[in-house]
C-alpha cells in the first residue's frame, strides 16, 4: 500500500485568513501539535517577509522534531533563500520551497514576464535552493488555469534543475476533479522521472471541491497533499486535513494508500487551532463537526428499532473525540494536574505551573468539574509570556430591567492602573464602551459571537470577537464563568492584538450616547 505525506501548511498558508493574529508562542503550540499528530512536512513560513516569521520559523527549526520542516522563498528575490535557509539549518530534516506562477494571468499581473521567462527564473530558483540542501520542492502557481503545455515544460525544467517535489497548484479554487486528473494523467505520460519525485497538490476550496480535487489527485500518482487543520485559509479556505486524512483511512483500500497521521491527535489538533485563531467550526463540518456524530436513534420510517443505527463509519473515539474522560475537580493535586497538562502538551517551570494550578483551584472553585477543554484554555492562556500593553485588572456591570447597564474598570495600561466607569445599552456594550475611552482606541466590532466549552449551566463561555480598525482586522479571544467578563477579556485581547500590529488608532467622534460598535 502506498504513502500519501501530508504536508501541513496551517503557519503559513492557513493563517492568511482575515483577522488571524497568533503570537510567536502560540504558532509554536500549534508547530508542536502538529507534530504530535505526525504530519510529515510542516510549512513554518516565508522567513524573508518579516523579523517576526523569521523568529518563528528559527525557533520551530530548533525546539520540533519529526516533520520535514520547510520555508517559502521566492524565485524573485535571491536573497529569500538566504534568510530561508538561516532560519531552518537547525532543524534536523529541512526543506526550501519555492515556486512561479503557470498560469497566463498570474504570470502576467506578478511577473510581466513571458512564459519562457518564468521557466528561466524557475530554474534558477531550483538551482540556489540546492545551494543549501537537495530537498527542494518546487510550487507551479495558479497551474489548473495554466496552459498544459507549459505546465508540463516547466515541470521537466524543474525537476531537471534538481526539484525533489513537484507541487501543483489550484490557487483559485476553480479547479474540478476531471481537469485534476487529465493534468496529473499528462504529466504521468510524459515526464520520464515521475515516479523518482513526489508529486504533490495544493487546493483551495472555492467551489467546495478542495478535498474532492486533492483525492483524485492521489488517485493519478500525488504523494503528497499539502492542506490544512479545519480547512482554515484565505477566501474560502484549503484542503482540510482532518477530512482528507479521515476518506484516506475509510477508504484506503480504494486509494491503495494510507497516511503516517496520529488519528487520535485529529480532534486536539482542530479544537486548538479554532481556539487560538478564534476561527470557529460550523456544526455539520465534516468529521470534526458538533453535529457530525448527532443523529436520532430511532428511525420510524425504515422500521421500529431503537438501537443505535448503523451511521457511524469512523468511531468518534478514534479521533480523540471523548464524551467524557477523567474530570478534575477543586480535591485534584498539583502533581495530577502537572500530568494531566503534560499530556495536553504543557510542559511548564515550577513558578508558571503553580501559577496555573492556582488559576486551575479557582475555577475548580465556580464549575463542578473541570473537562480537558477547560484545561486547555485554560493553559493556553497562562501559558503566554509575551508582554501586553493592557491587562484586565477589575470589571463590575450593573444591569436589570430598571437600571441603566454601567460599567466599572480598572486597567493596567503601560504597567499603570486606570480606572474609569461609563453607560451602555447593555453589560456588554457598557463594558466595551468603559475600556475604548480608557484606551482611546475606537474599532468596529464587525462579530461577536459566544459558545460554551463544555456541557452545563456552569461551563465556561468562550467569546470570540473581531475587529477592524485602519483596515486591519483581528480576532480577539477569552473564556470565563461569566459571559460579560469574558467578553472584555476578548476585547481586551482584541486591542492588544492591535497594538502589535502597530495599527494607528482612529480618532473617534462619538459619545458615550452612541455606538461606535454594534449594539450588544
Amino acid at each position: 500500500m502506498g504513502q500519501v505525506l501530508i504536508y501541513d501548511t496551517t503557519l503559513r498558508d492557513g493563517i492568511k485568513s482575515p483577522g488571524t493574529i497568533l503570537t510567536v508562542e502560540e504558532k509554536l503550540r500549534i508547530a508542536k501539535q502538529l507534530a504530535r499528530l505526525q504530519v510529515d512536512v510542516l510549512d513554518i513560513g516565508f522567513p524573508a517577509a518579516s523579523e517576526e516569521q523569521y523568529t518563528v520559523a528559527e525557533r520551530i527549526a530548533k525546539e520540533i522534531e519529526g516533520p520535514v520542516l520547510t520555508v517559502l522563498a521566492r524565485a524573485t528575490n535571491s536573497r529569500d533563500f538566504d534568510i530561508a535557509w538561516s532560519a531552518v539549518k537547525d532543524a534536523p530534516r529541512a526543506r526550501i520551497h519555492t515556486f512561479v506562477p503557470a498560469s497566463r494571468e498570474y504570470r502576467e499581473h506578478f511577473l510581466k514576464k513571458s512564459a519562457e521567462q518564468a521557466l528561466e527564473l524557475a530554474v534558477a530558483a531550483v538551482e540556489k535552493a540546492k545551494g543549501f540542501t537537495s530537498d527542494v520542492e518546487f510550487s507551479l502557481v495558479d497551474a489548473f488555469r495554466a496552459n498544459p503545455d507549459e505546465v508540463v515544460r516547466l515541470v521537466k525544467a524543474a525537476i531537471e534543475a534538481g526539484a525533489t517535489t513537484i507541487n501543483l497548484a489550484d490557487t483559485i479554487g476553480c479547479a474540478v476533479p476531471a481537469g485534476v486528473s487529465n493534468l496529473f494523467g499528462r504529466l504521468r505520460k510524459e515526464v520520464e522521472h515521475f515516479n523518482e519525485v513526489v508529486f504533490s497538490i495544493h487546493c483551495h476550496n472555492d467551489l467546495g471541491l478542495a478535498v474532492a480535487n486533492s483525492l483524485t489527485a492521489v488517485t493519478e500518482g500525488a504523494k503528497q497533499v499539502q492542506c490544512t487543520v479545519n480547512g482554515i485559509g484565505e477566501r474560502a479556505g484549503n484542503a482540510p486535513l482532518e477530512e482528507i486524512v479521515v476518506a484516506l483511512r475509510t477508504h484506503s483500500a480504494h486509494f491503495n494508500a494510507q497516511t503516517n497521521i496520529q488519528l487520535d491527535q485529529i480532534y486536539p489538533t482542530c479544537r486548538l487551532l479554532r481556539r487560538l485563531t478564534g476561527i470557529t467550526i460550523q456544526p455539520h463540518k465534516p468529521v470534526i463537526g458538533a453535529n457530525v456524530f448527532v443523529y436520532e436513534s430511532i428511525v420510524p420510517q425504515l422500521a421500529d428499532s431503537t438501537e443505535k443505527p448503523p451511521f457511524e463509519i469512523i468511531n468518534p473515539q478514534d479521533l480523540g473525540i471523548q464524551n467524557v474522560g477523567d474530570l478534575l475537580n477543586s480535591e485534584t493535586s498539583l502533581a495530577v494536574f502537572k500530568t494531566r497538562a503534560a499530556e495536553l502538551g504543557y510542559e511548564m517551570e515550577e513558578p508558571k505551573l503553580e501559577e496555573c494550578y492556582e488559576a486551575f483551584l479557582d475555577l475548580a472553585a465556580k464549575k463542578e468539574l473541570v473537562y480537558d477543554a477547560d484545561l486547555e484554555l485554560l493553559l493556553g492562556e497562562r501559558a503566554a509570556l509575551e508582554q501586553v500593553r493592557y491587562r484586565l485588572l477589575y470589571l463590575n456591570v450593573t444591569a436589570g430591567s430598571i437600571s441603566v447597564p454601567n460599567a466599572t474598570v480598572q486597567l493596567e495600561v503601560d504597567g499603570q492602573v486606570v480606572q474609569d466607569a461609563g453607560f451602555g445599552h447593555g453589560p456588554v456594550d457598557a463594558a466595551f464602551k468603559t475600556i475604548c475611552k480608557m484606551v482611546k482606541r475606537f474599532p468596529r466590532l464587525v462579530r461577536y459571537e459566544v459558545n460554551a466549552v463544555t456541557s452545563g449551566t456552569d461551563a465556561q463561555g468562550e467569546v470570540t470577537i473581531r475587529l477592524e480598525e485602519n483596515g486591519c482586522l483581528v480576532n480577539g479571544r477569552a473564556v470565563d464563568t461569566d459571559i460579560v467578563l469574558a467578553s472584555a477579556k476578548a476585547l481586551v485581547d482584541g486591542l492588544n492584538k492591535l497594538e502589535s500590529m502597530h495599527v494607528e488608532p482612529v480618532i473617534s467622534e462619538f459619545t458615550d450616547e452612541e455606538s461606535f460598535m454594534p449594539r450588544l
